[in-house]
């Protein structure tokens, strides 16, 4: 939630870069390697606020024991969900299934990982979480601004890549721009 600007997956910036067609391509793959390095200069960022702000790191912990505790009360234990994802993703990176028997492994892996996303996402929707999740992040932000002054050039830059992106990808079936994954925030 915290950021969610810098979170962001390379199966989405794949995605992008195979929507745009030609030279659009190359020049979104280019976009995309930017915005990919200003992301992860913001994390480095974020990272050393944290380190250098104690009170902001337990606010960040309590923050994320709310939420798991508010998903665990809608009914998903978050411990069993984490040891399955892994379980399935070890028995894919095993190399010991056939090929039936990996697609198996891997609709289970996704459904339960949907179901940890559908059970996060409900949680966040709550008012009480929403407003300790705004609150994390307007105090992050701000820690971050004092702990680097180029925290908000990177975060603008970032708006104008993310902007730039969007306007070479096709209008339908567009896939959602960094930092702009359904559920994030």
């Amino acid at each position: 939630m915290a950021l969610a600007a810098i979170a962001f997956s390379a199966t989405t910036a794949n995605a992008q870069g195979a929507a745009a067609g030609g030279a659009d391509q190359q020049e979104a793959q280019q976009l995309m390697q930017q915005y990919r390095q200003k992301a992860s200069r913001l994390q480095q960022i974020h990272k050393e606020t944290i380190e250098a702000n104690p009170e902001l790191a337990t606010q960040q912990e309590e923050f994320e024991k709310k939420v798991r505790q508010a998903v665990e009360d809608e009914g998903y234990d978050v411990e069993q969900g984490q040891q399955r994802v892994q379980e399935l993703a070890q028995k894919m990176q095993s190399g010991d299934l056939d090929q039936s028997e990996r697609k198996a492994v891997m609709q289970d892996f996704q459904a339960e990982r949907q179901e940890m996303t559908q059970a996060r996402n409900k949680v966040m929707q709550k008012p009480e979480i929403q407003s300790a999740g705004q609150q994390l992040q307007e105090d992050t932000l701000a820690a971050m601004k004092k702990q680097n002054s180029n925290t908000q050039d990177l975060l603008d830059e970032m708006d104008s890549l993310r902007s730039e992106l969007q306007s070479k990808m096709p209008q339908s079936g567009q896939a959602p721009a960094p930092g702009q994954s359904p559920g994030s925030g």
